[in-house]
């Protein structure tokens, strides 16, 4: 039997025209990532930025199966007094259970909403989620064999015959 953990690398990298009461925001704004109540990443503040900040600051989290969203919220002021800008709710979806890998670097970008519900501005996020850590109960004893037949290759016209094999090291 084996047991499956998945980490969720979310880099929040920058935002886009941000204001305040309809004005351009000057400095200091951060942005948070919440996968529930107790699960809460920060970037840092970017102090320069204004109304685009970068930030480029990477959060890990352990990925509990029953996620359906993730919540983005951006802030301006410092830590302790501070006003959210805007927040997104990003669709697990967005990133799992598709076409593509699961460890498949998303980059992303989503739409802000102010506590009023209209549009301020754009956060853009990457998403990654780790390959599972499988842990097995069950001891590594295989070993590989080649096939006992012989092979007739002839003229040199004859087919390729390539045996897989895994080592159980990784690639």
């Amino acid at each position: 039997m084996a047991s499956i953990s998945r980490t969720l690398q979310i880099t929040v990298i920058s935002a886009e025209d941000l204001s305040r009461h309809r004005k351009s925001l000057k400095k200091n704004s951060f942005a948070t990532v919440r996968i529930d109540s107790q699960n809460i990443g920060s970037t840092l503040i970017d102090g320069e930025g204004g109304s685009y900040p970068f930030w480029n600051h990477k959060i890990e989290f352990n990925l509990p199966s029953n996620v359906s969203f993730i919540t983005v919220d951006v802030h301006c002021g410092n830590f302790s007094r501070n006003k959210i800008v805007g927040t997104t709710r990003v669709p697990v979806s967005d990133f799992l259970g598709g076409s593509l890998p699961e460890t498949y670097l998303h980059i992303l970008s989503y739409r802000l909403r102010d506590v009023r519900g209209n549009r301020n501005g754009i956060v853009n996020i990457s998403v990654r989620v780790t390959a599972p850590d499988v842990v097995e109960s069950t001891p590594r004893t295989a070993k590989l064999q080649a096939p006992s037949e012989k092979i007739n290759f002839g003229t040199g016209a004859g087919v390729a015959v390539g045996i897989p094999f895994w080592s159980g090291s990784g690639i």
